[in-house]
């Protein structure tokens, strides 16, 4: 903008919200907004955040399905949970905004084995939340390289993601999941469609009916997750995104 180079915007960042309008972080994504030609936010609740701004619109995250796709796989009889975050929020590393717990609480309720995968920044939560180590069926992976990260959603069969705070519904891990045939276990804003997935709170017991829906629904959530994937594909994201620069034009 300093330079007078016309630009589109777009935001990821929950901390908007987090720390408030009354923020230097919410004025400063404010100031790049009202620069910008246009502003996409990967969460529809980020328009109203933003008071309806005329520069912002709703444009929601995609997945290369080439690059995840799924492998053939019968109902598990012991299915395994997997999560895939970075933890922490607003400086707190060891805060359970991705909902490890909850996850944990699941996987211990129904005895199966469960895989939190992300960042080493995550042991600040195990650190923090000592009695999830306790937990005989717990895997812990730490900076997976994405090259090994299609391996881990295929070795795995329910995608789990009680998040309290995100800045894309869906985030990318859940289109990433769906797209290698994961049903969904989730917490995601009402204004969004996600088919395959079974919304949830930050609830054990309500996630725990979840899990047992797509238990008995196995092949319905799986095609479903697959056909959200489909819908969010990269080539429709990008023909979407072109139509936006046209009305730039």
């Amino acid at each position: 903008a300093e330079k007078n180079i016309p630009y589109i915007f777009q935001l990821h960042d929950h901390h908007v919200v987090h720390y408030g309008k009354d923020s230097h972080v919410y004025k400063e994504n404010l100031a790049a907004i009202e620069k910008s030609l246009v502003s996409l936010v990967p969460a529809k609740f980020l328009v109203d955040w933003f008071d309806n701004h005329p520069k912002v619109r709703y444009f929601a995250h995609g997945v290369n399905n080439e690059e995840f796709y799924p492998i053939e796989k019968e109902k598990p009889t012991n299915p395994k949970l997997l999560m895939v975050a970075n933890n922490g929020l607003g400086g707190q590393a060891g805060f359970d905004r991705k909902g490890f717990s909850y996850g944990i609480g699941l996987a211990i309720l129904n005895n199966l084995e469960i895989t939190v995968a992300g960042p080493y920044n995550n042991r600040h939560f195990f650190n923090e939340h000592l009695w999830t180590l306790t937990y005989p069926k717990l895997n812990i992976i730490y900076d997976l390289p994405n090259t090994e990260l299609l391996d881990l959603y295929h070795q795995h069969d329910i995608f789990i993601h009680p998040t309290m705070l995100e800045a894309g519904h869906p985030n990318l891990t859940m289109v990433e999941a769906a797209a290698a045939g994961l049903p969904l276990i989730a917490n995601w804003e009402l204004e969004t469609d996600f088919h395959g997935a079974w919304r949830a709170p930050r609830d054990v017991f309500e996630m725990n009916q979840g899990f047992h829906n797509i238990m008995e629904n196995w092949d319905s959530y799986r095609s479903k997750a697959l056909n959200t994937a489909k819908e969010l594909d990269w080539y429709n994201r990008t023909t979407e995104l072109v139509e936006i620069y046209k009305e730039l034009l």
